[in-house]
C-alpha cells in the first residue's frame, strides 16, 4: 500500500499540474456575463465605430473589472508578458477614453483583441 501512494501521489500532482498549464483556452472562458473580455472590448469597438463616448466609457470600464477576474485563472497557463501586454492595451485605452481619440481607440482596441487571441497560443 505505501508503495502504491508513493507512486500515485506524484503522479497525481503532475497531472494536476499539466492539466493547469494546458487549460488556458478553457480557463480565459468567462465563467458568468460579467467575466465576458472579448465581449466588452467588441462592443467597445462597436461603440467607438459609431462614436458613442459614453457607452465606451463604460464599456472599458467593465472591460478592466472582467480582466481582473480572469487575471488569476491564467496566471499559470499563460506567460507573464501576456498578460502585462493585455493589461497595458487596457490602460492605454482608459487614456484614450479620457482624451476621445477615436484613431487611437481603434488601433489600441484591435491590439487588445489581437494579444486575447494570442493568450493561450
Amino acid at each position: 500500500m505505501k508503495k502504491i501512494l508513493c507512486k500515485l501521489i506524484p503522479l497525481a500532482a503532475l497531472t494536476v499540474f499539466v492539466f493547469v498549464m494546458l487549460g488556458g483556452s478553457y480557463l480565459k472562458k468567462p465563467r458568468d456575463p460579467s467575466e465576458d473580455v472579448l465581449g466588452y472590448m467588441t462592443m467597445a469597438l462597436e461603440d467607438i465605430k459609431e462614436d458613442r463616448w459614453d457607452d465606451f466609457k463604460e464599456d472599458i470600464t467593465k472591460l478592466e473589472v472582467a480582466w481582473n477576474k480572469i487575471i488569476p485563472r491564467i496566471q499559470f497557463s499563460v506567460e507573464r508578458d501576456e498578460i502585462y501586454n493585455l493589461s497595458i492595451n487596457i490602460a492605454r485605452l482608459k487614456g484614450i477614453m479620457i482624451a476621445e481619440d477615436k484613431a487611437g481607440a481603434l488601433v489600441e482596441l484591435n491590439a487588445a483583441l489581437e494579444n486575447w487571441k494570442e493568450l493561450t497560443r
